[in-house]
């Protein structure tokens, strides 16, 4: 462990002064930039730093770009909602959510996380309200903002891989679309970035099929239903269908809704694997294989990123990718 005297000389503060610092000496005023260098120091070398050193209270905004109706409907944006909220509330972090960026007073905040879909004058918009932003789940530029976000890529690749080794060659895709508070109906178009990563995997192994493409209008259970109902009609009528990638649980249930309507036979026919590990994916007909995300980390990541942005005035942009775990169920069991 790196000793005080080890970080005073590469600061090129006095001993005496590190010291109090990061033993939290009330009496001690110093600069913030003098802090930070010390901190950051500190932080480089790998010393045990207290949390009353690290941690001081700041104002972060939530630009949170989702229709609450939509929110609710959409299982994973909901518990990410819930999860910040939590975070916060633990973290003792002063945090108020922001639909509109007309009309505030964005002067007051530390720094900014964002979540959904923002436009080109948005993000404009926010570049210049925030000097510190980090946004969960997506990265609308990364020259421009740093993100933490969970690694769809190594989920779709793996899914995909996975039904090949099984034999499975006619995979299909479930996927929605986003939608954005800042229009009329509450939609904007934007393709998930789920869809060209299975584009691009099938391709490459000459399996990809645009009749196995099937297109929600957002990602909700009721528009997983309709999705279901297509696909069993077609299914019905000779669709060699084999596998299904779905986006999202909240798709996959409403598909599994479906089938099980139409004919429970379809539904245990077709080797699923989707995305979230929602708690219903336990209870569908049959049991939903899905990639786990851990959202509380998600948060707790960004939380953390954003405070080193804040507190070491950090300005170079990254992306952080947290891998999910794929849940084996029935859908999709480990050892058939």
């Amino acid at each position: 462990m790196a000793s005080i005297k080890e970080i005073a000389l590469i600061s090129g503060f006095s001993q005496s002064t590190v010291s109090r610092l990061l033993n939290h000496d009330a009496t001690l005023s110093v600069s913030d930039a003098t802090r930070n260098k010390i901190l950051a120091t500190a932080k480089k070398l790998h010393y045990p730093l207290p949390q009353t050193t690290t941690k001081k209270t700041y104002q972060v905004a939530v630009l949170f770009a989702l229709n609450p109706q939509r929110e609710i409907e959409g299982v994973y944006y909901y518990d990410l909602r819930r999860s910040i909220v939590q975070h916060a509330k633990d973290e003792y972090i002063d945090v108020t959510f922001i639909n509109h960026l007309e009309n505030q007073d964005l002067t007051k905040f530390d720094g900014a996380i964002a979540v959904g879909y923002f436009d080109d004058a948005q993000l404009i918009q926010i570049n210049t309200a925030f000097s510190h932003i980090l946004f969960i789940d997506s990265n609308p530029e990364p020259e421009h903002f740093s993100s933490v976000q969970p690694n769809l890529e190594y989920a779709t690749t793996k899914a995909v891989n996975l039904f090949i080794q099984r034999q499975l060659t006619n995979i299909g895709i479930v996927t929605g679309q986003y939608w954005d508070v800042n229009t009329p109906s509450h939609l904007i178009v934007r393709l998930d970035s789920r869809l060209n990563y299975f584009k691009n995997i099938m391709t490459d192994a000459a399996l990809y099929n645009d009749e196995l493409l099937f297109k929600a209008r957002d990602f909700t259970v009721s528009s997983g239903h309709e999705i279901g109902t297509e696909i069993a009609n077609k299914l019905k009528t000779g669709l060699a269908l084999d596998a299904l990638f779905i986006s999202s649980d909240s798709l996959a249930i409403g598909v599994l809704d479906a089938l099980n309507e139409i004919s429970p036979e379809l539904a245990k026919r077709l080797a699923i694997i989707s995305i979230n590990d929602s708690p219903s994916a336990a209870y569908t007909q049959p049991s939903l294989t899905t990639f786990h995300i851990d959202i509380d980390y998600l948060v707790t990541l960004s939380f953390n990123k954003l405070y080193d942005m804040i507190t070491f005035h950090n300005q170079s942009q990254e992306i952080t990718l947290v891998t999910p775990t794929l849940v084996y169920r029935d859908t999709f069991t480990k050892n058939d």
